[in-house]
Formats: C-alpha cells, structure tokens, sequence
C-alpha cells in the first residue's frame, strides 16, 4: 500500500484522493491516489489505484482468497466531512480495477462496547490487517477517539460478500476496550495468529522516548482463546532483545550526497509475520517502531529494524518463556524505514518444473529446495 507518486514529494501522505477533495484539508500537495502495488512470482507488477484514505494514509493490504483486496488505514486531515467517513477503514476493491472507487467494509462506534459516542469517521482508525481461517482482523493504536484494540469484521470464515455497508465490526471479547483518549498502555499494529486460539499482537509503543524502556506492554504480545468462554487473555509480553529506549545512531548520505547521522531507539513492533515450525514452535518477523528526541519532527520517518523472535506455540505464561530473545536481522540505512515485513516462498525454477515433468513419466526427479526468505518493504 502507497502512494502513486514520485520520490522526494513532501507530505504526500496527507494529500487528498483525486476523486475526493475533504473541507479544511490544509495540505497543499497535488491529490494523489493510494495504490495498491502487486508483484508477481514472474516478476511482472500490476497497479491499483484508489480514492480511499483522503487526507491521511492507506496503511496495509492483503490479498483475500476471493481475489479482491482488502485494505486498512484513516482518512481524513481537515474537518473530516461525510464523504471522508466512507473513505476509511476496511476498504475493498478488485485488483486491476479502472474504478477507483473502493468499497467501504462496515464501520465500528464506540457506542458498541458502551462508550460515549466521539468523532465516528475516526473509530474506524485502522493500523494492521490479516486474513486468518477466511475472515479479517484489524487493529487500532493510534489517535484519539475510538478504542485502541483488535477488531473481527464480518462473519467468522466468511469474507464479506453482500451488504457490505452492515457488516459487523466487533473487538475481540476480553481485549482492552477502554477509550483511546485514556489508553495509555496499548497500541496494536500488527496482527498474526498461529493458530484458530493463538494471536501474537504488535504492539508499537507511545512513541515518546522516555517511556518506551518502562513500557510493559510494548513489542510482542501473545494472547490465547478459551473456547469454553470466548475470551482472549494475554499469556506475556516479548521484550528481551529489542533494547527497548536505548538509542541507537545510523550515519550516512542524503539525496544531495551529504553526510549525516540519525539517532532513535526502539519503542515497540509494527507490522509481523510468522511461521509455525515442525518443531513445535513459531518465528515471528518483525519491524519495530521507533522514538526519538523530538529534533526530527516525525518518528515514524526514522531508521527501524527487522528483527525475529522464537516462540513456543504450546507455552502460555512468562515463566516457560526465560531465554527467548530478539535478534537484529537487519537496521534500515540513513535516510530509509522499513514498513513491512513478509515471508515469501519461491515457486520452482523452469528447471526443476521440467525435472518434475519427467518424473511423472518414470524417469525420476530431483527437486531443489530452497528456504523461505524474508522480504521486507
């Protein structure tokens, strides 16, 4: 998910959609679709552009299996009119589409989990996305209003198909659903389950520097489903490794090939993947968030890491976990930020298809493998 936009624009991000021009957006750079951008295992690339997200930012997409498109992310920088409202959120649309005019996916209202009604078009404030067992799951962590947790949305094992204005977005019974405006301890972005009763949560921190290394609920959170009850309860938070507040400095050259230096510290995780092992076990990728000093002006634009963690799908409590660390697989250089990280399998080269081919024939086979590699973005 991005911009269709050249490099070295400045503040695209808070544009408005050339299909949607919201009242009192102060932003003066030219309105930019939000694209979805596709690369296939043949090396070929598709884009798709859409009007979603005006004034504020398209965050993550997936892929469903009933070949549409299912993103998340806020809209809207300036007083926030109707037509913004229908912009945010879950969106669909079809992959290739030549209208750019996405599909809202139902809408959350605090008012659900017996809050006060706030600014409705900003509940739907959405930072991470999975599809797990055929049905979406999204988080929120950020703003104001709203509630700063993990929602369901639609009918579990059921992508949305019709009526699509009332499917249902509930939070995940026994998650915080305190208001975001109090909530001073949960900010989930990434989302991953193991399995139907295991869910690893990102959790990406407040962003202010001093309190990430006393933030308890920071980086990976694991949660498991009673299915006697229905709730999810947290088993432990992963912390060990991510060096939490300690900063760090990454040096090197700007676009004009000047020297520099930028310095942050670790607040937290964002977006994950993860595997489960034959072992028992799960690993987890990840991109962390990151706080600074304040000097740069947006800590969402510093150099963060990809870093991986072992986990025990079977263990439940802090005390089965003493020794899982994180380690660093990669920092990102001066001047870039990784936002995403994914597993990606590769497909047999031409040679081993034709190996395979034979082998059907009698003649046998000899198929290379490879392990999956991380990509990240």
């Amino acid at each position: 998910m991005g911009y269709n936009s050249g490099v070295n624009q400045l503040d695209i991000s808070n544009s408005n959609t050339p299909g949607s021009t919201e009242t009192g957006n102060t932003d003066v750079a030219t309105p930019t679709y939000r694209t979805v951008a596709q690369v296939n295992s043949n090396g070929s690339t598709q884009f798709t552009n859409t009007n979603a997200y005006s004034g504020n930012n398209g965050r993550a997409v997936v892929l469903g299996a009933d070949g549409n498109y299912y993103m998340v992310g806020n809209a809207g920088n300036g007083k926030g009119d109707g037509n913004i409202a229908s912009l945010t959120g879950v969106q669909r649309i079809a992959p290739g589409s030549s209208n750019p005019n996405s599909t809202q996916i139902g809408t959350f209202n605090v008012t659900q989990d017996g809050l006060k009604a706030d600014k409705a078009s900003k509940d739907n404030n959405y930072r991470g996305l999975t599809v797990s067992g055929n049905t979406i799951y999204v988080t929120k962590g950020s703003g104001s209003n709203g509630i700063n947790t993990v929602y369901q949305v639609g009918t579990p094992g059921q992508l949305p198909t019709t009526g699509d204005a009332n499917t249902p977005i509930n939070s995940l019974p026994g998650l915080p659903v305190q208001s975001a405006k109090k909530d001073t301890n949960f900010f989930p972005f990434g989302v991953w389950f193991a399995n139907s009763t295991t869910m690893y949560v990102a959790d990406e921190g407040d962003g202010v520097l001093g309190d990430a290394a006393g933030d308890a609920n920071a980086g990976l959170e694991k949660w498991s489903l009673n299915t006697k009850t229905g709730q999810w309860s947290l088993d432990y938070v992963l912390q060990d490794g991510l060096n939490l507040g300690q900063t760090y400095t990454v040096t090197g050259k700007d676009a004009a090939g000047d020297s520099g230096s930028w310095s942050a510290a670790t607040d937290g995780l964002r977006n994950i993947t993860g595997q489960v092992n034959a072992d028992g076990s799960v690993t987890i990728y990840a991109v962390t968030s990151t706080a600074d000093d304040g000097s740069h002006g947006d800590t969402g634009a510093d150099p963060d890491k990809i870093v991986a963690i072992n986990d025990i799908l079977g263990d439940t409590s802090a005390g089965q976990v003493g020794g899982e660390n994180f380690d660093v697989l990669e920092t990102a250089d001066y001047g870039q930020v990784f936002r995403g990280v994914a597993l990606v399998t590769p497909v047999p080269e031409p040679a081993t298809w034709a190996m395979m081919i034979l082998g059907l024939f009698g003649l046998g086979a000899t198929l290379r493998t490879r392990r999956p590699a991380t990509v990240a973005a």
